[in-house]
């Protein structure tokens, strides 16, 4: 027995600061961070949504409760207090604990009580809490090798990693009585005697060769069902940790689950006078009928049934729909341990805060949301404030930005990067908030913005996310792109096609006749009334920066000019502009009901809410130029709107075969090089055209990933083969870098503030803080451009430069933003 004073002798810490003094001080002792990380995966893992899940709570304690165990050694005591480091490494506890978590689930016999392979994936989530994942196969070494006592027969980094780990081993033994009585006390809250930590330290070897024999023995033997099992079951484990784990050290305040009432969408409709819940006519009518039959149904359908469509016209109403469909889902689902989250996705940033808008008007019903706004409600994505409001108070950016990207919240409001980049994700930044995920309802809107070569890809990881997850998909889109088969899906609306073939707001005219700009020009201008709104939208920002110019130019639009009914949008502008043009364009057509010119790229084809008279799109995918039909005669006006698709050419090629490549480029001019299509047609069209690329997409990237999502291969440092790290939803734009742009006095404030507090300040704890506090404002004046056109900028850092407000007229025009040409061509 060791005598009571020894034991207080020794106190190990997990974590120190710097005092006011100057002098490093412990601020959270070892056993009580590894009992509350212990205990916060426990129930994690208690509150999942399946059996499957809940039956990991011992070994998420285990795991928790064995994460730091390297911390123990003198080496990283030392290195806490002191902050130095002898150079070799011996204070790093990755491995070590890893090596120890796994023998300690094999001991208590996790392998056949949690899930099987449960002590390879403590090693595996344990090894990596601290960094991205990597592979499993490069974790591993052969057994043979390490019976070496030098380890000579290892590669380099390896021989290093474990003489390191052989120092450790010794280091402690040496104070082996005093961790033997911290893990004595760690135990019972599973109900598990106390672990030999003695016999780990002489048979630490055999360990890892167990491990690796394991590791080879799934990657090798098993079937796919079982990796794709432990895949997603390793995923919870490491995101349930290394979550618990920062929000432990930061002493981050635990939030309390909320109740959101099922009706809550309906009361919000009764009372809203813009919304009449009556009409059986016209569009009212319609978004009724989709409204009521859609929560009809999901108050009906089998709960086996995980993938949802919620299929219907734009302008319909689909955002209320949805929301108010995965509410009354979310009540069905819930149980005294369990409650779902909502995550509602979106392709774009630019349309997330319209979205996010609405829902915030819905819950405002709630009389305690002013107070716990964060608990209910988040926007997460690169550009979104960085604020968490609860108990009345708002949480310091530190906390806030770990609550938010951890999605600790009843409804987060996301982007499909965020979403996607973390289910099919390595890194450890977007893995954290992977464990919120599990059992929740996820809205997909307008899920065809997704590459089609990744579609094989996102079908397989939904998948595994119903199947061992428990999560519910609902497919809330106006084109139905074809991810999964019918059969794999329940529809919300019957009888989709109705509601399409009922409606006749639009016809699209095709006019493929290849044309350079110019001649398009003259077409349009030969066209223009000034008694309509006209929405014209490019492949590129060179042809509508063009087309824009020459609209100036032009004394017919002279007029709309001088009155500024004339706009530019694309992502040459700077985001904080583009945001205050759309709402002056609602605000033009909708309140003042003034007629205007919107010159535009892709950038309107999802999501933003106006309604013109008539559109000019250039051709490009279907589903693309169905999207921007949904911006024309929206709220089926008097006159039927005109969609009119033309095909703009360099005089080699369409720039829609440059933009979207040649599959999808050649499909479109098939489909629609003949009459006008009315919109009653436009569901056929989408599914034809949907039908005829899918058979055309090159799958290998898809195949390579999901290969790699069976061999847990989520990064190598080679590429070679394909990791999951090749996942990427928006290509790297090569050649591009990021600029801010001093464009007024707003920006010149941020851009100050930024020099000030991020640049200038010498305290790391401090600049990181400052940096999270000024990001997202900053970030709205950041956009990013061909690096050829930036010659003369100064530097910020060494990926970003800025542009000083006295050279904007030369490198800026503040009406179409960035200028695509190389700035020594300009005169003066």
């Amino acid at each position: 027995m060791i005598p009571p004073r020894l034991i207080e002798k020794l106190q190990y810490y997990s974590h120190a600061s710097e005092s006011s003094a100057g002098k490093r001080v412990g601020t959270k002792l070892l056993r009580l961070h590894l009992a509350e990380v212990g205990l916060s995966l426990k129930n994690i893992a208690a509150q999942a949504p399946s059996g499957d899940l809940q039956n990991l709570s011992s070994l998420a304690y285990l795991i928790g409760a064995t994460h730091d165990f390297g911390k123990y050694t003198t080496f990283f005591q030392q290195y806490l207090f002191n902050g130095a480091t002898d150079g070799t490494g011996r204070h790093h506890h990755g491995l070590l604990s890893a090596l120890f978590a796994a023998y300690a689930a094999e001991k208590i016999g996790m392998d056949s009580t949690a899930c099987s392979y449960a002590s390879l994936a403590a090693y595996f989530v344990v090894l990596h809490h601290h960094g991205d994942l990597r592979a499993l196969e490069s974790d591993t070494i052969l057994p043979s090798l390490l019976r070496d006592p030098d380890f000579m027969s290892v590669d380099a980094p390896w021989r290093t990693r474990l003489k390191t780990l052989d120092v450790q081993i010794k280091d402690i033994a040496q104070n082996l009585p005093y961790i033997e009585q911290e893990y004595h006390e760690l135990m019972p809250a599973i109900g598990a005697d106390a672990i030999d930590i003695s016999l780990f330290l002489q048979k630490w070897r055999d360990v890892f060769a167990g491990i690796s024999q394991s590791a080879y023995r799934l990657l090798n033997r098993e079937q796919d069902e079982t990796r794709q099992k432990l895949f997603i079951t390793t995923l919870f484990l490491y995101s349930s940790l290394i979550d618990s784990d920062k929000k432990d050290a930061a002493g981050v305040v635990k939030t309390k689950r909320k109740s959101i009432p099922a009706d809550l969408v309906d009361r919000y409709r009764e009372e809203n006078d813009k919304i009449d819940i009556h009409a059986k006519e016209g569009m009212n009518g319609l978004r009724n009928e989709i409204y009521l039959n859609a929560v009809t149904n999901i108050s009906n359908i089998s709960l086996d049934d995980h993938v949802l469509t919620l299929t219907a016209p734009t302008g319909t109403g689909k955002t209320l729909t949805s929301l108010s469909c995965a509410l009354k889902l979310r009540q069905r689902l819930q149980t005294d341990s369990f409650l779902p989250r909502i995550i509602y996705a979106l392709p774009y940033t630019s349309i997330i805060d319209q979205n996010y808008g609405v829902i915030r008007d819905i819950l405002k019903q709630l009389p305690d949301f002013h107070k716990d706004e964060g608990v209910y409600l988040v926007k997460h994505h690169h550009l979104s404030d960085l604020q968490y409001r609860m108990d009345d108070e708002d949480r310091p950016i530190s906390e806030s930005l770990m609550l938010v990207e951890s999605w600790e919240s009843e409804i987060v409001v996301t982007t499909f990067v965020q979403l996607l980049h973390t289910i099919i994700g390595f890194k450890n930044r977007f893995l954290k908030k992977y464990h919120n995920i599990a059992g929740s309802i996820i809205i997909l809107d307008e899920v065809q913005n997704i590459p089609i070569e990744y579609w094989p890809l996102v079908r397989n990881m939904f998948h595994l996310l119903t199947r061992y997850l428990g999560c519910y998909i609902i497919f809330s889109t106006a084109t139905k792109p074809l991810i999964f088969e019918e059969k794999e899906t329940t529809a919300l609306l019957e009888d989709t096609p109705r509601y399409f073939a009922g409606l006749n707001r639009v016809n699209l005219i095709p006019d493929l006749e290849p044309v350079s700009l110019d001649e398009f020009f003259y077409r349009f201008a030969s066209w223009y009334d000034s008694s309509k709104s006209y929405l014209l939208v490019f492949n590129t920002i060179k042809t509508s920066v063009e087309f824009f110019g020459k609209l100036k130019k032009d004394k017919k639009f002279n007029a709309v000019i001088k009155k500024k009914e004339v706009i530019y949008l694309s992502t040459g502008i700077v985001p904080a502009e583009r945001v205050e043009r759309i709402k002056t364009i609602n605000r033009l057509l909708k309140e003042e009901k003034r007629k205007v010119i919107i010159v535009s790229t892709q950038l309107v084809e999802a999501g933003i809410d106006i309604d013109v008279d008539i559109v000019f799109r250039d051709i490009g995918p279907i589903d693309s130029i169905i999207q921007v039909a949904g911006r024309c005669n929206r709220g089926m006006g008097r006159d039927r709107g005109q969609v009119h698709v033309f095909h703009l050419t360099d005089g080699e090629d369409g720039y829609a075969k440059y933009v979207y490549g040649p599959t999808h480029y050649a499909t479109a001019l098939k489909l629609i090089n003949g009459n006008s299509v009315e919109e009653s047609r436009f569901f056929d069209l989408i599914h034809c055209y949907f039908d005829a690329v899918r058979g055309n997409i090159n799958r290998d990237i898809s195949e390579d990933i999901w290969k790699a999502v069976n061999h847990f291969r989520f990064h190598l440092r080679l590429n070679l083969p394909k990791s999951i790290s090749d996942f990427r939803l928006i290509r790297d734009k090569h050649g591009y870098i990021d600029v801010f742009i001093e464009v007024d006095g707003k920006a010149r404030k941020e851009l100050q503030d930024f020099k000030r507090g991020v640049i200038g300040e010498k305290d790391p704890l401090k600049r990181q803080e400052n940096y999270l506090a000024a990001r997202n404002k900053f970030k709205k004046y950041v956009i990013s451009v061909p690096e050829h056109l930036t010659h003369g900028l100064s530097h910020l850092s060494e990926r970003l430069l800025y542009l000083k407000n006295e050279q904007i007229d030369v490198y800026y025009a503040l009406d179409t933003g960035f200028r695509r040409i190389e700035p020594g061509s300009f005169i003066f």
